[in-house]
């Protein structure tokens, strides 16, 4: 349930020119606990336009675990999904090769701490073990972009606390060892508990389990 009375905050990266020569630029995002350095390599004759696609699609896949990425013109917004209290962040652009590319980043919108809330819940319990060696895929969903399935492969011999413990050890390795889109997994006896890192509205999330 998400929170109310807040206001999630937004910063943003606009591009103001495009590059002269072929390079590299690098684009620094710290909020005081995660900092990414994003190195994008760009061409002669790119146009500050060309410039946001590559760093959108960058910035994207490199905090799209903790922010919602959003963008119009030639600007980048970096929009925190809950509502917290204001960070103090800062995002720059550095030209490590003097191709021309110049940007800024900005506060656009300060964060406000909302009242109430709670992290979303679901849980999967393991109730069966022991039916013979077999592959097992758990799907994740949350009837929208969120779509992650998990397989892992049973001797047989498992209890059901250790396939519990195999499956959430799937999830955790997805996307390179990023985890499941925006869920703390965790485990207790034979229960796998996925637990919202962010406090948002309610989500109409399913988990299916299918034996192969």
């Amino acid at each position: 349930m998400a929170p109310t009375g807040g206001r999630e905050e937004t910063n943003q990266l606009e591009i103001l020119t495009g590059a002269n020569k072929d390079g590299r630029i690098k684009v620094v995002f710290d909020d005081g606990q995660t900092r990414k350095d994003i190195v994008q390599s760009v061409k002669m004759n790119d146009s500050d336009s060309a410039i946001f696609f590559q760093l959108y699609d960058a910035i994207y896949q490199e905090l799209k675990f903790d922010y919602d990425i959003t963008g119009s013109g030639k600007t980048i917004y970096i929009n925190e999904p809950t509502q917290e209290a204001d960070k103090d962040i800062t995002i720059t652009l550095e030209d490590l090769d003097a191709t021309g590319v110049t940007g800024v980043g900005s506060e656009w919108r300060k964060g406000a701490a909302g009242t109430g809330g709670v992290a979303e819940v679901n849980e999967l319990e393991i109730t069966e073990a022991g039916s013979g060696s077999r592959d097992l895929s758990v799907n994740f969903t949350d009837g929208n972009y969120l779509n992650e399935t998990a397989t892992v492969t049973l001797q047989g011999t498992e209890t059901s606390a250790e396939i519990a413990d195999k499956i959430a050890s799937a999830f955790q390795a997805l996307n390179n060892g990023k985890g499941l889109f925006r869920q703390n997994i965790t485990v207790s006896g034979a229960k796998v508990t996925f637990t919202s890192t962010k406090t948002v509205a309610d989500q109409n999330i399913t988990i299916t389990v299918t034996s192969n």
